[in-house]
């Protein structure tokens, strides 16, 4: 007995000597809590419980949408100005021949071309294929701009010529076969103005012993190596006010040039 009332004592003075500790000290149990609700509203990723480690992408097939589809078939010339226009057939001015067989599928009017800080225009927009306003504005960029900067120290800023496209036959003969201006593969180029105010007549200036003729000379042979018919003033009279450039197909394969 004198055991069991010895140990009651000794629990009766430390629950004494509890009490009387400042509770400042004491080291509280934490309350327990319920856990959070990750299916409840307010819940934000990255805030309310820390981010989930990101899982390795499955690689998704690249699929075109409608406007890359759109780019792609779409003319590109570089370093031009053009509008690209809708296909066009048969006669589009009062006086053309009227024929199913003249027209272009993918006609652009092209406005200018510019190339090292310098633009060269057309007195008026010229209605040409895509592919053929590719084989112009690579022409003025890389042989009529650099041989007039280089021979006659000037640029070339406007060129006059007739509008491309033209539902007719060749030479404007009332039979015969299409010319290349009627499928928009064709283009007669008559003056050159030059960033100083001259102005180069194909007409008056062929043949001259002047820079001005030679500076014709060097882009109607440069023009051959682009174009498969270029004829100026000496291929004959119907030519003799301006040269004629085209991309018609000539012999089997296409690669025969007319150069004149």
């Amino acid at each position: 007995m004198k055991h069991k009332i010895s140990v009651l004592a000794i629990w009766f003075l430390l629950d004494q000597f509890s009490a009387a500790v400042p509770q400042g000290h004491a080291t509280p149990i934490p309350e327990t809590k319920p856990l959070f609700d990750l299916n409840g509203i307010g819940f934000v990723e990255g805030v309310d419980v820390p981010s989930a480690k990101p899982q390795p992408e499955k690689a998704v097939p690249k699929q075109k949408n409608q406007q890359t589809a759109i780019s792609e078939n779409s003319c590109i010339i570089p370093n031009a100005e053009f509008e690209e226009l809708e296909p066009v057939s048969g006669a589009i001015r009062e006086g053309q021949l009227n024929d199913i067989a003249c027209g272009i599928s993918d006609p652009v009017r092209l406005e200018s071309v510019s190339a090292v800080g310098h633009k060269i225009e057309f007195s008026s927009p010229v209605t040409v294929s895509c592919k053929f306003a590719k084989v112009v504005a690579e022409w003025l960029r890389e042989d009529v701009l650099p041989l007039a900067l280089n021979n006659l120290e000037t640029s070339v800023s406007v060129i006059q010529s007739g509008p491309g496209y033209q539902c007719r036959r060749r030479n404007n003969l009332p039979d015969g076969k299409l010319s290349e201006h009627a499928l928009g593969k064709a283009l007669d180029i008559s003056h050159f103005k030059l960033g100083n105010g001259t102005i180069i007549s194909v007409e008056d200036d062929w043949g001259k012993r002047t820079k001005e003729s030679k500076f014709l000379d060097r882009i109607h042979a440069a023009a051959c190596k682009r174009f498969t018919t270029v004829l100026g003033p000496e291929a004959d009279p119907n030519h003799k006010s301006h040269i004629h450039l085209d991309t018609g197909c000539h012999g089997q394969d296409c690669t025969y040039i007319i150069c004149q």
